[in-house]
C-alpha cells in the first residue's frame, strides 16, 4: 500500500477535526436568541476570494429550483485550473479521470461521461472527439463565468443527462457592477518529472486577457476574451495488454516444456500444475512527453434598449493542438514465444516469466523499440443569438444556435527490431534479417513498478555509428471527425395569479446534427504488399540513447528514433517504392516512387480505411410544459416546478454494404483517395426513430428557517454516444488461432438502431444553511431505476453462415512448412444491444462547508469544505475473461462507489491559501488497445495546494502545486496483482499574476 508522510497536513487536518467538534462550535445555534455574542464583528467581515466563491455557490444552490451544484468565477479564474474539468473535480458527487496528468473526463454520481450532458450558455455542444461528451479541455477556465451542475432536471432544460447536466456560462457584460473591467493574467508552470523524460519540456505558460464594458447608460454591453495555454506533458508508463480470451495450453506443444516458477523464479511443485492459463498479449514500457497548445476566444454583445427587450449574441472559438510522443519498448505476442518459465497468479493468469524468440521463427516474439507519436488538432466554434421580450406577465425568448467541431488525430508508429546481416543475400532482395538471439524476463508487482530485463543491448552503436536496430515499420493512422449541430428554441413564460401556480412555461426546440468520421493510413514495411520495403538504417544522426532515471532506472535503455527523418531520407534515396510492374525486356520488376501521405485505400489489405467511415444524422424535436409552484404548507414556503417534456428523435447512418456488385441492389463505383475503384458496394441508409415522455417534479420545502427539504422525481435519458450510431462494417475477418486453425470473427460496437439509456430517478435532500458563517450542511440520497442501457455482448461459436454472413469455406494456413487449405471455423460475434433488464443505481452524498468567522480576527478567514459520496448499483457487465476472476460479471463501468473532497482554506487581508484533496475509490472503466476490455482504476488520492495575494492596486499574485504527492494513475484487471496501466506524471508548479483595472 502506498503511504505518504505529509505530517504537517495531518497535523492541520487533525487540529481542524477537533476544532469542528469543539463545544463552542456545537453550542452555536441559528436561532435568533442564540446568535453570536458580538454580531457587529461578524457583519464587518469582508468575504473575498475563495470564501466568496463558496458563498456564491451556496446561494446558487439554496435559491435554485432543482438539485444543483455551482462553481463561481472567483473559483474558476482566481487560481490556475488548467480547464473546467479540474474545477469540476472539487464538486460533491463528481469525480475525475486523469489523462496525461490532467483532469480529463468526469463522472457524476458514479456514472461516466457518456451519461453527462453539457451545454454552453444553455446550448447543446458538439465535440471534436467523436462522442457526445464535452471536451472540457477546449474551454479555458479564464473565459468561463460560472458552472452549474444539475443533479436533477426540469422540463425546460434540454434532455440528455441521466447522471446530470453541466451548464457552462460565459460573461454577460451588463450584469457586472463596474462600468468597465479589464483583466490580464500571466502564469508559468514547471513539471518536476520532465527532466527524467527524454525530450520533455518542463516549462509551460498561460496568458489571458478579458475586457468588459457597459455603454449608453448601461443599455449596451460588450465582452471580449482571449486565453492561451502552452502545457507540456511528461509521464512514465507501463502497460500490460489485455488477457486474451483463449487460454494458453500447458499440456501440448511448447507449453509442455514450460516450467512453473514462483516470484523468485524457483520451480514449484507440479502436482497442482494447471492445464491452461490466461496470458496477456504483451506489454509496453514508455516514456511519454509532448506539448499541448490551446487558444480560446470569446465575444459577447448584450443590448437592452428598453426594460422589455434584451438581445444577446455570443461566440466562442477554441483551437487545441497536441503533439505527444511515446518512446520505449513494446513486447508481444507472448504466446508465440518460447515460454521457458511462467509465474502465475492464483494458478490462473501469467504475471511474469522468461520468454525467448524461437530460432525457427525470428518474428515469433517482437522485442521492438517503438518511437510513437500522436498529433491532434481540435477546433470548436459555437455561437448563438438570444432575443427576449417581456410585456407585463408574458416573457418570450427565441434562441438560435450553431456548434461546429472538427478533430484530426494522427497516430504514428515507428517499430524497430534487432537485425543481423544475411550471409548470402539474394540479388535485389533483403540484406538483413531479424536476429532471433533474444530473450526477455519480466515480473509484475501489482500496481507498483514491475521488473523487466532483456538479454540484448538495444541502445548501442557500432564503430561506424550504425545500430543493430533497423526501422522495420513506419505507420500513420489519421482519424478525421466533423460534427455539427444547429438548433432553434422558443420559450414562453406567463406569470399567473393562482394559489399554487406562480407561472407557466412552455417551449419547443428543434435540433439537427450531423456527424462524420473517416480514416486514412500509410504503412512502410509491409513486405507482403511491397517487396522493396526493407528495414532502414538507424544511426547516430537519426537516434539518441535514452536511459531511464529515478524509480525506473532498472528498465533497459533504448534508442529514441526519429522515424520522420529516416523515412524522408529513404524517400530522397528512392527507397520507398510501389509494387513494381513487369516490363518486357527488363530484368525483374520496374519500380516507381510511392507517396508517403496517408490516404484511404481499397488496396494493401487496408480496405478498412474505406469501410470504417460514418455519416450520421440525428434530428430531435422537443416540446415541454412546466408549471412553477409557489405556495405554503403548514405556514412554511413550498416552491418548485412540475412539467412534462416530450422528445421525438430520428437517427440514421449511411452503411457501406457488400452486394457483390449487384447493380439492382444499388452497387456503385466507389473511388478511394488514390483513385482505385471498387464496385462491389452499395450505400444504404439505416436508422430508427423513437419518442419519449419525460415527466419531472421538483419541490423545495422550507422546514424551518435556513432548513430546506428537496424532492426531485424525473424520468431521464442519455442518448448513445454519437459515434456508436454508425452503421457497422458488413464484413468480418479471419484470424488464425493456435497457429493452424482459421476462425471467422465479426465485431462491432456500433449500431444505428441503438436507443437511449432510460432511467426513473428520485432525489431527496436535506439542506441546513448557516448564513452567519457562510456555511451549509447537505445530506442527499438518490435512486435511479434503470429501464434500458447499452451493453456490448459477444456470442461465442456463432453460426455466421446461417445468419447470412459471407464466410470463406477455407483459408490457407502454413502447416508443417506447407501452405494448406483449412476449413474456416465459427468464432465470436460481438455487437451492441439495448439491455432491457435494467437495475438500480443509488447513492448518498454528504457535504459540509463553513467559514470560522466567529474565531479571533486572525483566524476568521479559516474554513473548510468537505463532501463524501457513496454509490451502489446492481447493474453489471459481462466479464470478457471470466476465468481470470471469481465471477462472470463486473460492476457497471464508471461507477465510483466511494469518493470524497476536502478543502482547507484560509484568508487574511489580501492573502488567501487552500489545500485540497480529492479521493475516489476503485471503479471499472474501459480502455482501448488490442481490443476493448473493462479495466479497474485503482483508488486515487490527489492533493493540490494554492495560494494568492491581492494588492490594493488590482494586482494579484498566484502560486499553486498540482499533484503535490506525485500520485500515479493506476489500473488493473480484476485483481491488483494483474497490472493494466501504471503512469507517473510528477508535480506541476504554477506561478503568475492577474491585474485588474
Amino acid at each position: 500500500m502506498k503511504t505518504f508522510t505529509v505530517k504537517p497536513l495531518a497535523a492541520v487536518v487533525s487540529a481542524l477535526a477537533m476544532a469542528s467538534l469543539s463545544p463552542a462550535l456545537l453550542a452555536q445555534d441559528t436561532d435568533a436568541d442564540n446568535g453570536p455574542q458580538n454580531p457587529s464583528l461578524v457583519e464587518e467581515v469582508m468575504v473575498t476570494g475563495y470564501a466568496r466563491s463558496i458563498q456564491n455557490s451556496i446561494e446558487t444552490k439554496r435559491n435554485a429550483d432543482t438539485v444543483v451544484q455551482a462553481i463561481s468565477a472567483a473559483d474558476l479564474g482566481g487560481l490556475p485550473d488548467v480547464s473546467i474539468a479540474d474545477a469540476l473535480g472539487r464538486v460533491p458527487g463528481i469525480t475525475v479521470t486523469r489523462s496525461g496528468g490532467q483532469a480529463g473526463t468526469i463522472q457524476v454520481r458514479g456514472m461516466g461521461e457518456g451519461f453527462v450532458f453539457s451545454t454552453l450558455n444553455g446550448r447543446e455542444q458538439v465535440s471534436p472527439n467523436g462522442t457526445r461528451a464535452m471536451e472540457f479541455s477546449q474551454f479555458p477556465s479564464e473565459l468561463i463565468q460560472s458552472v452549474e451542475v444539475y443533479m436533477s432536471p426540469k422540463a425546460s432544460l434540454i434532455e440528455g443527462g441521466v447522471a446530470g447536466s453541466v451548464e457552462l456560462k460565459t460573461a454577460n457584460p451588463l450584469e457586472m457592477t463596474e462600468d468597465q473591467k479589464v483583466v490580464v493574467g500571466v502564469r508559468g508552470s514547471y513539471n518536476d518529472q520532465a527532466d527524467d523524460i527524454y525530450g520533455a519540456e518542463p516549462y509551460g505558460q498561460r496568458f489571458s486577457l478579458s475586457f468588459q464594458k457597459k455603454l449608453f447608460d448601461d443599455k449596451l454591453g460588450v465582452a471580449l476574451g482571449y486565453a492561451r495555454l502552452v502545457q507540456p506533458r511528461s509521464a512514465t508508463r507501463f502497460e500490460q495488454y489485455n488477457y486474451e480470451a483463449a487460454p494458453y495450453t500447458l499440456v501440448e506443444g511448447k507449453g509442455l516444456e514450460t516450467t512453473i516458477v514462483d516470484k523468485n523464479f524457483n520451480a514449484v511443485a507440479t502436482d497442482n500444475r494447471p492445464s491452461a492459463v490466461f496470458m496477456a498479449e504483451g506489454f509496453e514500457l514508455f516514456q511519454t512527453g509532448g506539448e499541448e497548445t490551446r487558444d480560446g476566444y470569446v465575444a459577447a454583445i448584450q443590448f437592452e434598449p428598453t426594460d422589455s427587450l434584451s438581445i444577446q449574441s455570443d461566440v466562442f472559438y477554441s483551437k487545441f493542438e497536441s503533439d505527444s510522443y511515446s518512446r520505449g519498448f513494446r513486447i508481444q505476442p507472448l504466446r508465440n514465444a518460447l515460454t521457458n518459465s511462467l509465474v502465475l497468479w492464483e494458478n490462473q493468469a501469467v504475471i511474469g516469466g522468461a520468454f525467448s524468440v524461437d530460432d525457427a521463427a525470428a518474428d515469433s516474439l517482437n522485442l521492438q523499440v517503438n518511437s510513437n507519436d500522436v498529433t491532434q488538432t481540435n477546433e470548436l466554434l459555437s455561437g448563438g443569438l438570444n432575443i427576449e421580450w417581456q410585456q407585463d406577465a408574458l416573457t418570450v425568448a427565441l434562441d438560435l444556435s450553431h456548434s461546429d467541431a472538427s478533430g484530426v488525430q494522427a497516430d504514428g508508429v515507428v517499430r524497430a527490431h534487432l537485425y543481423r546481416p544475411i550471409e548470402n543475400p539474394v540479388p535485389g532482395g533483403a540484406t538483413f534479417e531479424r536476429d532471433p538471439d533474444q530473450s526477455m524476463t519480466y515480473l509484475l508487482d501489482g500496481i507498483n513498478v514491475p521488473s523487466v530485463s532483456l538479454s540484448r543491448d538495444y541502445a548501442s552503436y557500432g564503430a561506424d555509428g550504425v545500430s543493430s536496430l533497423r526501422m522495420t515499420n513506419y505507420e500513420r493512422y489519421p482519424r478525421i471527425n466533423d460534427d455539427k449541430i444547429s438548433a432553434a428554441r422558443l420559450d414562453l413564460k406567463y406569470d399567473v395569479e393562482m394559489p399554487v401556480i406562480k407561472s407557466l412555461e412552455a417551449g419547443v426546440r428543434r435540433s439537427e446534427r450531423n456527424h462524420k468520421d473517416r480514416r486514412q493510413v500509410f504503412v512502410y514495411g509491409d513486405l507482403a504488399q511491397y517487396d522493396q520495403d526493407f528495414p532502414l538504417e538507424i544511426n547516430t544522426s537519426n537516434s539518441d540513447v535514452v536511459n531511464w532515471k529515478g524509480d525506473f532506472s532498472h528498465f533497459p535503455s533504448f534508442l529514441a528514433i526519429d522515424g520522420d527523418k529516416i523515412i524522408q531520407n529513404a524517400v530522397q534515396q528512392g527507397l520507398v517504392l510501389d509494387k513494381g510492374v513487369e516490363v518486357l525486356g527488363e530484368p525483374g520488376k520496374v519500380y516507381s516512387p510511392r507517396s508517403i501521405d496517408p490516404k484511404a485505400r481499397w488496396t494493401e489489405g487496408r480496405d478498412w480505411s474505406m469501410k470504417q467511415r460514418s455519416d450520421i444524422d440525428e434530428n430531435v424535436d422537443a416540446i415541454y410544459l412546466q408549471a412553477n409552484l409557489e405556495t405554503t404548507l403548514f405556514d412554511r414556503d413550498l416552491v418548485g416546478n412540475i412539467g412534462l417534456r416530450h422528445v421525438r428523435t430520428e437517427q440514421s447512418s449511411v452503411a457501406l454494404v457488400n452486394v457483390n456488385g449487384n447493380a439492382e441492389a444499388g452497387a456503385v463505383t466507389i473511388y478511394d483517395e488514390l483513385g482505385n475503384a471498387e464496385g462491389n458496394y452499395a450505400y444504404q441508409t439505416l436508422g430508427t426513430e423513437y419518442s419519449h415522455n419525460l415527466p419531472l417534479l421538483n419541490l423545495n420545502y422550507s422546514v424551518a428557517e435556513d432548513n430546506q427539504l428537496r424532492l426531485a422525481v424525473a424520468r431521464v435519458l442519455s442518448r448513445p454516444p454519437i459515434n456508436r450510431l454508425a452503421a457497422p462494417d458488413s464484413e468480418g475477418s479471419v484470424t488464425v488461432e493456435n497457429e493452424t486453425t482459421p476462425v471467422f470473427n465479426y465485431g462491432s460496437n456500433t449500431s444505428p438502431f441503438l436507443t437511449p439509456f432510460i432511467a426513473d430517478q428520485v432525489d431527496l435532500s436535506y439542506e441546513y444553511y448557516m448564513p452567519d458563517t457562510n456555511g451549509a450542511f447537505v445530506v442527499a440520497v438518490y435512486h435511479r431505476e434503470i429501464k434500458s442501457f447499452i451493453q456490448d455482448i459477444t456470442y461465442e461459436n456463432f453460426d455466421f453462415r446461417a445468419a447470412g454472413f459471407d464466410v470463406p469455406d477455407t483459408w490457407v494456413v502454413n502447416v508443417g512448412g506447407l501452405d494448406t487449405e483449412v476449413e474456416v471455423q465459427n468464432g465470436d460475434y460481438s455487437t451492441s444491444i439495448n439491455n432491457l433488464d435494467g437495475g438500480f443505481i443509488r447513492g448518498l452524498e454528504l457535504s459540509y462547508t463553513q467559514t470560522f468567522n466567529f474565531l479571533p480576527e486572525f483566524w476568521q478567514g479559516l474554513g473548510i469544505s468537505a463532501s463524501y459520496s457513496l454509490t451502489d448499483s446492481e447493474i453489471t457487465v459481462a466479464n470478457p475473461v471470466e476465468g481470470v476472476s471469481t465471477g462472470a460479471t463486473l460492476p457497471f463501468p464508471g461507477l465510483v462507489e466511494k469518493s470524497a473532497n476536502f478543502t482547507l482554506f484560509y484568508s487574511y487581508g489580501g492573502f488567501e491559501t487552500r489545500l485540497s484533496t480529492t479521493f475516489q475509490d476503485s471503479f471499472v472503466g474501459e480502455t482501448r488497445n488490442i481490443n476493448l476490455q473493462p479495466i479497474v482504476y485503482a483508488p486515487e488520492t490527489l492533493l493540490d495546494y494554492q495560494a494568492a495575494y491581492k494588492f490594493d492596486n488590482g494586482l494579484d499574485l498566484v502560486f499553486s502545486i498540482s499533484n503535490l504527492t506525485n500520485e500515479p494513475n493506476r489500473s488493473y484487471m480484476f485483481d491488483e496483482e494483474l497490472t493494466r496501466t501504471l503512469q507517473w506524471f510528477g508535480r506541476t508548479f504554477y506561478m503568475g499574476a492577474n491585474y485588474t483595472f
